[in-house]
């Protein structure tokens, strides 16, 4: 892990010595042109009474290098800015190294207490997962990275497939880390992943074949009637009406093509900046098959995907010149521009409105895959998991930890095989980690699914649906209870079981609203009832009762406990999981510690450890 961090401080220095060379070539070109313009009043003023040809050539000359000077200068401005990006994406990954999450996106609007799993995973939020493994370039990027979170592909095939293009991008850290720079430098927000709808939204805004053509030919019309006024045969205030003229038709549409500029600018812009990125998935050349299957989709008959976005981002420009006056103005009434660029960006989209649904599925997908690379490659030694297809074991795993802990406190566990139609009940006394392990297995076994790598030695699973219940929360607003919202999720656990569909299961403490009696009663029935449905999973308790199912349901149920161990005033834990039933338990030595119950309080006050 040093040499992960020695790495990125090294591209940061690197980094900061371009930046600095390119502030140096700004300034340079920001005094030549200073003495450009310096130097160009100077000859006019020398040349005044030379005639207007000679200090009319130093203005025109001046004017040139000037604009020339300008536009290079704009240039090394955008190669600053994204030297500036390139910080900032170096320095959160810095960050997240050391599980900082200052100012990270959570991915807060995804959050989903009905979802099967993501609730009870702190997939998303502050501090979350998603915080962690987010390294999205683009607002469809993020999308595609929540909703795989969310909804995997189950296929053993496609989640090999992702595996190896994981594998190959986490070796691209340049190609990786300029991803998301370029794509920082577009200003984008979450917002502009629904590109597709407001597209969809758009009014025809061409106009018809006829006017179209005639459009085209006003060109030629000023310039016949240029020829004619030269040769004589007209007054050269006629040309003035065709202007004129123009310049009303635009003036009357201006409203209406404002509205239109406010639409395609909301609706392509973020899809206009997306060239430099759709040219680096071009340019690229990948071995795995998934990252050359989205690259051939970039590269086609009709020319490459970056050139064609480029094209859209220059006509999108065209148009932004009629926002100001004197632009506006001559080109109107020269041009008729605005319905020009219209009729343009009207042809564009005809060429390629059924394209763009695939063009931003690669770059979602793409960028995607890169936040995966980028964890692949800060673990290390994190592992990729095998895949079985017969079910046994559904899953299973060496030294396995939590990637959101850090790894100097992270203590793994072996996780023994659980079989399709078997379930491990795990007992332990509060704080010991029943929980920690709970979600320590469900969020590698998403990652599994996932096709990223993850945190053991070694892991072996069957792709299944993931459905947990570690959490239920109360709604005010459906007048529901914390037991009712139980019940409705383990009811949604055994209908999807009852249909047929094999789920991997994981439950932390089930029916705590209730009594003793009726929670042991109905607990045990519920094991019972996933056992014979051919549930897999595990499930932690409190109550030592569901530890006899082993003996009743030999082969499947097996016990395994996490201890505390209490030595005088002290209590500590080892986090280990072993086989067996918990014995001792701590709520009460944590009650007379902390004064909520008298020091004095007998063990046969129900305070004993067993």
């Amino acid at each position: 892990m040093e040499e992960i961090q020695h790495d990125y401080c090294d591209r940061l220095e690197a980094n900061a010595r371009e930046a600095a060379r390119i502030k140096g070539r700004i300034r340079l070109i920001g005094l030549l042109r200073l003495v450009v313009f310096v130097g160009a009043v100077a000859g006019i003023y020398l040349l005044r009474e030379a005639g207007a040809w000679a200090w009319g050539s130093v203005a025109l000359a001046g004017v040139a290098v000037f604009l020339g000077l300008a536009r290079v200068h704009d240039r090394w401005f955008r190669r600053k800015e994204f030297a500036d990006c390139r910080e900032r994406v170096i320095r959160r990954e810095l960050a997240l190294l050391e599980y900082r999450f200052e100012g990270i996106d959570g991915g807060d609007e995804f959050i989903d207490p009905t979802h099967d799993y993501s609730f009870d995973l702190d997939l998303f939020g502050s501090k979350s997962f998603f915080a962690y493994l987010n390294r999205s370039a683009t607002a469809v990027g993020r999308k595609a990275l929540a909703c795989t979170m969310l909804s995997p592909d189950l296929t053993a095939d496609t989640i090999r497939r992702r595996q190896a293009a994981i594998e190959e991008l986490s070796r691209c850290t340049d190609l990786r880390i300029d991803f998301q720079s370029w794509g920082a430098c577009s200003g984008e927000s979450p917002a502009d992943s629904h590109l597709l709808e407001q597209l969809a939204a758009l009014p025809r805004f061409g106009t018809g074949r006829l006017v179209h053509r005639l459009i085209l030919a006003i060109p030629a019309l000023y310039l016949v009637l240029v020829v004619l006024w030269l040769a004589g045969a007209i007054a050269g205030s006629v040309i003035v009406w065709p202007f004129i003229a123009l310049l009303a038709v635009a003036g009357v549409l201006a409203k209406r093509v404002t509205r239109l500029q406010e639409q395609l600018n909301g609706a392509l812009a973020s899809l206009s900046h997306y060239a430099r990125l759709f040219e680096m998935v071009e340019q690229n050349r990948f071995e795995s098959e998934w990252l050359g299957q989205l690259q051939r989709v970039c590269v086609d008959g009709h020319g490459s995907v970056s050139q064609r976005v480029a094209r859209l981002r220059r006509l999108l420009g065209n148009l932004d010149q009629r926002c100001n006056f004197v632009g506006f103005t001559v080109l109107n009434g020269f041009l008729l521009w605005d319905l020009r660029q219209l009729n343009a960006l009207n042809r564009w989209l005809d060429e390629n409105r059924e394209q763009l649904p695939r063009w931003l599925d690669v770059l979602a997908q793409f960028d995607a895959l890169c936040s995966l690379a980028t964890f692949r490659y800060n673990h290390p030694h994190y592992v990729f998991p095998r895949i079985v297809l017969d079910r046994r074991p559904v899953m299973q795993a060496e030294a396995l930890g939590h990637p959101l802990i850090p790894r100097d406190r992270c203590v793994c566990n072996d996780v023994a095989p659980m079989n399709e139609g078997s379930f491990q009940v795990i007992t332990g006394a509060n704080m010991a980690g029943k929980s920690t392990y709970l979600r320590t297995i469900g969020i590698n076994y998403l990652l599994g699914c996932m096709g990223a790598p993850v945190c053991a030695r070694s892991m072996t699973f069957t792709p299944l649906p993931l459905f947990t219940g570690l959490r239920a929360s109360e709604s005010l607003a459906d007048n529901e209870s914390y037991f009712f919202a139980e019940l409705k999720r383990l009811q949604q656990i055994v209908v999807r079981l009852r249909a047929g569909e094999k789920l991997f299961v994981i439950l932390d403490e089930i029916l705590r609203g209730t009594n003793s009696v009726d929670k042991q009663t109905g607990s045990l029935a519920l094991v019972r009832q996933l056992v014979e449905a051919g549930a897999a999973g595990i499930i932690a308790t409190h109550d030592l009762v569901l530890g006899q199912l082993a003996e009743k349901l030999p082969g499947q149920i097996s016990n395994y406990r996490f201890e505390a161990t209490i030595e005088g005033d002290e209590l500590t834990f080892t986090y280990r999981l072993q086989p067996g039933i918990a014995r001792n338990m701590n709520a009460c030595f944590l009650m007379k510690k902390m004064g909520i119950i008298p020091a004095e309080a007998s063990e046969s006050d129900s305070c004993e450890y067993e």
